[in-house]
């Protein structure tokens, strides 16, 4: 009896290990599908775009959502965090070039030294010191060039990344006043918005 019941027990652990890993799959897809659904209702950033309910606003739309959040037009707001997202991904993407190709050139510096080096081993340093020198002399603008734009890189990563969370934030906080606004422009009014405008307009 006794060894049925641990045959018994070893069969269910062996389950319920066995199931484990496919629970844990449906809990972590559940919890993206959850994350997703939440973002497909109301406004979310996408970009330097808004997103309504799943569908990325045209120029036109998106200005009549800005036009009146709790009766104030955020448009102008709007558009300087766009700017300014602009701004940190041209100094991130600019500053990652940099750095890369600071990296480029310090390799090219070591590779001049390397062969410098095996020039001198292989004729037993027999080899002319002013040929030497001259080869050697590459060496030391690739280095210092290297370190200046890998400087330049990181310093303007350091500006641009946060220009952009910064940016990113204030447009994100635009569509959480949306969402929650007491007063705003209607979803089907949006929705209606066509190149040519629908004829709407917000003076305060």
């Amino acid at each position: 009896m006794k060894k049925v019941f641990l045959l018994v027990l070893f069969l269910l652990l062996g389950v319920a290990a066995f199931a484990e890993p496919g629970v844990r799959k449906e809990e972590r897809k559940a919890r993206k599908d959850s994350i997703r659904a939440a973002e497909m209702v109301g406004a979310h950033r996408k970009g330097t775009k808004i997103k309504l309910d799943g569908v990325v606003l045209e120029k036109e739309q998106q200005s009549l959502l800005l036009s009146n959040i709790n009766m104030e037009d955020y448009n102008d707001e709007w558009s300087q965090y766009a700017k300014k997202r602009r701004l940190g991904n041209g100094l991130a993407i600019g500053g990652s070039s940099l750095v890369v190709i600071g990296g480029a050139a310090e390799l090219v510096a070591v590779g001049y030294v390397i062969v410098g080096a095996l020039v001198v081993g292989l004729t037993l340093g027999q080899a002319d010191q002013s040929e030497i020198d001259k080869m050697m002399k590459p060496a030391g603008y690739f280095a210092a060039g290297g370190l200046a734009a890998a400087g330049l890189g990181v310093g303007a990563l350091a500006v641009g990344i946060p220009i952009r969370v910064k940016a990113d934030k204030g447009m994100k906080a635009i569509c959480d006043e949306y969402n929650g606004a007491s007063q705003r422009v209607e979803k089907s009014i949006i929705f209606g918005a066509t190149n040519s405008g629908v004829g709407l307009s917000f003076n305060f």
